[in-house]
């Protein structure tokens, strides 16, 4: 059964703003690891915001289920996997830090169970001789969260533009959503359809143009583009999108066909980002394949009048 709904994660962004009514889901973020104890923590800065979250969003829509997103420590959540005494920690602080009880208390109390979701990369290994496990995958969490984006960046693609969350792509099959969906479906076997969870962006790259023309994916470039919103790796907000098309009458492309992705130019800078338009035929191919739903991360770079959020809407 295919769940319609739309997940957003959400970053140092004002509570109140939220419309909850657009989610099923909310991720608040970050909370992090100790280095030393391997207890869940919390930043003082933050502390506040994330204790009043899951009551401030439910003003608004009180079937919204709210979840703690945890930042990615690669070297501690090995020592975590590897070491039970650490694990042990880890498991008991997270469900202190959420302050609900654990499955079988929520049920003999009629409380809801914890959710268990984690976000992993687009296809179903890190190596070709490291491979997720699947097994426990399907046993202990409700859904995947897929990056099925940032397969370019400035970074990563410092020499030529890239189509940073495409659907499809013919040049590298890999780095695509499609060909993602399609690789953890097959591996979790009789279970994707309740099992992945496809992201979409609400945030772009920029790129710097070796030259104004071409102005194409895969042009040219030199690394990321310098600007008013821009960040010193390249990103921006899909509001800042916005503001620079229309700060310098910039050149549009809504829906490339064959990558499905957006993107904009003026003089030397290039910008990749999702659309309305790209998500309308994303999702409706995603469904093709069962998915479970879609996530967006994260709703403060959607623009003042809920863009992107509101295209997401349509499918529920």
């Amino acid at each position: 059964m295919l769940v319609t709904g739309l997940q957003a994660q959400m970053i140092n962004f004002h509570q109140q703003n939220i419309n909850a009514n657009f989610f099923t889901h909310l991720f608040v973020g970050y909370a992090g690891v100790d280095a030393q104890t391997y207890k869940i923590t919390i930043d003082p800065s933050q502390h506040v915001l994330i204790n009043q979250f899951a009551s401030t969003v439910r003003l608004r829509n009180p079937d919204v289920k709210t979840l703690l997103s945890i930042s990615r420590f690669s070297e501690r959540f090995a020592k975590i996997a590897t070491d039970h005494s650490n694990h042990d920690v880890f498991i008991k602080s997270s469900i202190d830090v959420a302050r609900a009880a654990i499955v079988e208390d929520a049920i003999n109390l009629s409380l809801p169970r914890l959710l268990l979701v984690a976000t992993v990369s687009n296809v179903p290994y890190l190596q070709h001789n490291i491979q997720y496990p699947v097994d426990a995958i399907k046993q202990n969490l409700d859904w995947l969260n897929i990056l099925s984006y940032d397969f370019y960046t400035p970074i990563s693609s410092s020499k030529a533009t890239g189509p940073s969350s495409a659907f499809n792509n013919p040049k590298a099959n890999a780095l695509s959503a499609n060909f993602g969906i399609k690789s953890w479906t097959k591996s979790l076997g009789n279970l994707p359809h309740n099992k992945i969870v496809f992201g979409i962006p609400f945030y772009g790259w920029a790129w710097k143009l070796v030259d104004s023309n071409p102005h194409d994916v895969f042009s040219k470039a030199e690394g990321a583009a310098k600007g008013d919103y821009i960040s010193q790796d390249g990103r921006i907000d899909y509001s800042n999108v916005k503001e620079f098309i229309a700060n310098n009458q910039a050149d549009v492309e809504n829906k490339d066909r064959r990558l499905l992705i957006a993107y904009t130019y003026s003089d030397t800078t290039w910008i990749v980002y999702e659309s309305e338009y790209t998500i309308e035929d994303k999702i409706s191919l995603a469904k093709l394949n069962d998915v479970l739903g879609y996530f967006a991360f994260n709703i403060a770079a959607d623009d003042g009048v809920n863009t992107l959020a509101n295209k997401l809407l349509e499918f529920n």
